[in-house]
């Protein structure tokens, strides 16, 4: 299987403690995809490639221009930051009132995020793009004939909306490459991650020509809290184009596999051309933020699940913050694949 790798990943690493004062937990750290990469190569029959970064453009085919240029400015500020100014953004305060407007640089930040806890680093916009990239090019491969392309990248990216950051996401790679993958044909996107894929649920809300299912935890418990419910459907064009499976705090395998198995359902029926899998580890019984209760080997299972599909698939790296376990998730169900 080919394996496209993010070069630019480890431009991107957030600080433990921003400032100000809210501790940002040390969990998405460049050492992740060095996990992964080891555990793959130690299982064998993977083949590495760097990817070529995005351009801007390519980032703004789903995400708002003004978004993709303030990503761009705020990493190019903190570059040339010097001395004690603070090496990273985040915002402090969100926009509220009738008609919510403002002047200043950093109340501006607050527009395009919607968390506390994402915080944009001098190489942040350098390792977004080249995740994009990973992205797009996995694409480019399933499109020209390979079954399987397996983007290991970072930061995450199912999170990104059209013109905000967060739960550590600054550019949505699987919905992209799914948009790019529509010009030639419907693509179901299946998010796997324990956290609901918020982003491509929205940013193909109202579009047919992208299904998007997502098997996460309930968000009345789970990040991101204000979506990924049940009744979400869709609208317009894309009414019934969304599904939302949502499973309990604790959920093992007894509860996860009829659920994976209805959303493998569901992408059956849509009878898409191609699959976009927006992969988690973080499901996994050792993940010190996902609240599942699922071991090591049920990953191959998963695997196997999706492989059945018979679709050329596209897999692209979101969370999983065990580095202990993280490697051997994703080589499981990459194996199975």
């Amino acid at each position: 299987m080919r394996v496209i790798v993010n070069p630019r990943h480890a431009a991107h690493a957030a600080p433990h403690e921003v400032d100000n004062g809210l501790p940002v937990p040390p969990w998405e750290t460049p050492g992740r995809v060095g996990a992964i990469r080891a555990a793959l190569e130690a299982r064998g029959g993977f083949a590495f490639e760097d990817a070529v970064p995005a351009t801007e453009e390519d980032a703004a085919a789903l995400h708002h221009p003004a978004y993709v240029a303030y990503l761009r400015e705020t990493s190019a500020e903190l570059a040339r930051a010097r001395g004690a100014t603070p090496k990273f953004a985040v915002p402090s305060v969100f926009p509220f009132g009738p008609n919510p407007r403002a002047m200043c640089t950093r109340a501006i930040r607050g527009a395009y995020c919607f968390d506390t806890f994402t915080p944009i680093t001098a190489g942040t916009f350098a390792a977004a793009l080249g995740g994009v990239g990973a992205g797009l090019r996995a694409a480019e491969l399933v499109a020209g004939g390979e079954r399987t392309v397996y983007a290991l990248t970072r930061p995450p990216g199912h999170h990104a909306e059209a013109d905000r950051c967060g739960g550590y996401c600054f550019l949505n790679t699987a919905a992209l490459a799914a948009n790019r993958l529509a010009k030639l044909g419907p693509v179901a996107v299946l998010d796997l991650d324990v956290h609901h894929g918020n982003g491509a649920q929205h940013l193909f809300y109202d579009r047919a020509d992208v299904l998007t299912v997502s098997v996460h935890g309930d968000p009345e418990y789970l990040f991101p809290y204000f979506s990924g419910f049940a009744d979400e459907t869709g609208t317009g064009a894309g009414l019934g184009a969304n599904h939302n499976l949502v499973l309990p705090h604790g959920t093992g395998v007894q509860k996860y596999r009829p659920a994976l198995e209805a959303a493998v359902e569901i992408v059956a029926r849509f009878r898409p051309a191609f699959l976009v899998v927006a992969f988690g580890a973080d499901a996994h019984e050792a993940d010190p933020i996902g609240g599942f209760r699922l071991p090591t080997a049920f990953f191959g299972a998963m695997g196997t699940a999706v492989a059945r599909l018979a679709v050329p698939t596209v897999v692209v790296q979101e969370g999983g913050y065990n580095l202990d376990v993280l490697g051997a998730c994703v080589a499981e169900f990459l194996g199975a694949l």
